[in-house]
C-alpha cells in the first residue's frame, strides 16, 4: 500500500520534493477555510456581541459573506493576470502576508460596519492568493497528476473543519468572536513564512504583454468567446452559489430549529472535515484516472438525490451527523477534478487570467447566493434555501455535461 502512494508522488523538481510544495499551499487552505467558513457558525454570537444599537438582522448577516466574495471577486480579476506576468512564487508570498495582516486586524473590529470592511479587506487579500494558488498548481504539476495535487492541497479545507473550525468556535465561545481570526492570522503568519521559503518559481513561459487594463480586458474577452473556457467560469459560479445558498445559514438552523449546542456544533464540523477528507482525496485521485467530467456528474447528481430532505432528515444531532458528512463528501468531491480541469483549458500565459475570471465568477456567485440566502432564511424559511442550492447543483451537472470539454493535455 505505501508503494502504491509513493508512486503517485510526482519527481521532484529542482531538488525540491513534492511535498515541501504543496506544505504551504495546504497550510493556507486549511486557513483561508477556517477564517471564511467560521463566520457561519459565530453567527448567533457576532449578532450578540457587536455593539451596535440594534443587532443586526439575518439578512444583514448574509452580507458579512457577501462583502468577502465581491471583494474577493474584484481582487482576483486583477491579480490573475499580473501572476501571469510577474509569476505565481511572488503572488502567493504577497497574497499569504496580506491575509494575515487583515486576519489579526479583525481583532478591532467592535461593530458590525467595522466587521463588514474587514471582512471586505479579507476577501481582497484572498483574491491576492486564490486565483494564484491553482495556477501555480498547473505551472508546476503535470495535468495527469493535477487531480492528486488538488487534492492533496484541499485536505487543508477539510482539516479547517476538522481541528481549526471547532477549535475557533470553542475560542469564540469562551473569548469573544474575535479570538479565532486573531489566532488564524498569526498561522497565516507562518504559512506565509513557508511560502517565502519553499515555493520556487515554475520553469514555464509567462505573459510578455505589459500590463494594462485594455490588455486585461481583451484577455478575458479571448476567454469568454472561447466555449471550454466559458463553461469553465460558469461551473464555478455555480459551484459557490449552490455552496452559499445552503451552508451560510445551515449551522444557524441547525442551532435554532434543531436544537444543536455549541459543543455538538463543534463536533458537527469535525465529521463534516472527514467528509471533505475523504471527498477531495478521492475524487482528485478518480478523476486522473476516469476524467474530470464522470467524478462531477457523480457527484452533482448524488447531491441532488440528498439536499431536497434535509430538513425532513434532521431531527436531531445524529441525523445532522449523517447527513452533513454525506453532502461535504459529494460537495468536496467536486473542487479537486474542477480545479485540476481548468488549468489545462488555456496556455501557461493565459493560465493566472483563467483562474483569476473562475474565481471570481464563483465569488460572485457565493456573494449573490448569502445575500440572497439571508433573505430566503428570514422570509420563506431555510427549506427554500435548500431546495435553491438544489436547483443551482442540478444545472452546474447540466453545464458540466452539455458544456465543458474535457482536456487531453499531457
Amino acid at each position: 500500500m505505501t508503494k502504491d502512494i509513493l508512486s503517485e508522488i510526482p519527481a521532484p523538481r529542482d531538488g525540491q520534493h513534492a511535498f515541501f510544495i504543496i506544505a504551504p499551499l495546504w497550510l493556507t487552505a486549511f486557513i483561508v477555510s477556517c477564517q471564511l467558513f467560521i463566520v457561519a457558525p459565530l453567527l448567533p454570537i457576532i449578532q450578540d456581541q457587536l455593539l451596535n444599537q440594534n443587532p443586526p438582522t439575518d439578512f444583514a448577516l448574509g452580507f458579512l459573506g457577501t462583502a468577502y466574495s465581491v471583494a474577493l471577486a474584484f481582487s482576483t480579476l486583477i491579480v490573475g493576470p499580473i501572476s501571469d506576468r510577474v509569476g505565481r512564487r511572488r503572488v502567493l508570498i504577497v497574497g499569504t502576508a496580506l491575509i494575515a495582516a487583515v486576519l489579526l486586524l479583525h481583532g478591532v473590529a467592535a461593530h458590525y460596519e467595522s466587521l463588514l470592511i474587514m471582512r471586505a479587506l479579507a476577501g481582497m487579500a484572498a483574491g491576492v492568493y486564490s486565483g494564484s494558488m491553482v495556477a501555480f498548481v498547473g505551472d508546476y504539476f503535470p495535468y495527469k497528476r493535477r487531480g492528486w495535487a488538488t487534492g492533496w492541497i484541499l485536505t487543508g479545507v477539510a482539516c479547517g473543519q476538522i481541528i481549526g473550525m471547532p477549535a475557533g468556535i470553542l475560542l469564540a465561545n469562551a473569548y469573544g468572536f474575535h479570538a479565532p481570526f486573531i489566532v488564524f492570522g498569526g498561522l497565516m503568519a507562518l504559512a506565509s513564512a513557508m511560502a517565502w521559503r519553499y515555493l520556487p518559481q515554475p520553469d514555464v513561459k509567462y505573459d510578455e504583454v505589459p500590463f494594462s487594463i485594455p490588455a486585461v480586458l481583451r484577455t478575458y474577452g479571448r476567454l469568454l468567446q472561447s466555449p471550454g473556457p466559458r463553461a469553465g467560469v460558469f461551473i464555478y459560479f455555480l459551484l459557490f452559489a449552490s455552496l452559499g445558498l445552503f451552508l451560510f445559514f445551515f449551522p444557524k438552523w441547525l442551532e435554532e430549529d434543531v436544537g444543536i449546542s455549541v459543543q455538538q456544533l463543534a463536533l458537527l464540523f469535525v465529521v463534516g472535515g472527514i467528509g471533505i477528507v475523504a471527498g477531495t482525496t478521492s475524487g482528485g485521485v478518480l478523476s486522473d484516472r476516469f476524467g474530470r467530467k464522470p467524478i462531477l456528474m457523480f457527484a452533482c447528481l448524488s447531491l441532488t438525490l440528498i439536499l431536497p430532505f434535509v430538513t425532513l432528515w434532521v431531527q436531531g444531532f445524529t441525523a445532522a451527523v449523517v447527513v452533513i458528512a454525506l453532502i461535504l463528501t459529494f460537495g468536496a468531491m467536486r473542487t479537486g477534478p474542477i480545479m485540476a480541469l481548468l488549468t489545462a483549458l488555456t496556455a501557461h500565459t493565459q493560465r493566472g487570467a483563467m483562474m483569476g475570471l473562475a474565481v471570481a465568477a464563483g465569488q460572485f456567485g457565493l456573494g449573490i447566493a448569502t445575500g440572497f440566502a439571508g433573505w430566503l432564511y428570514d422570509h420563506p424559511g431555510f427549506l427554500y434555501n435548500i431546495l435553491s442550492s438544489t436547483l443551482v447543483t442540478a444545472l452546474m451537472a447540466w453545464v458540466v455535461w452539455h458544456l465543458l470539454p474535457e482536456p487531453t493535455e499531457s
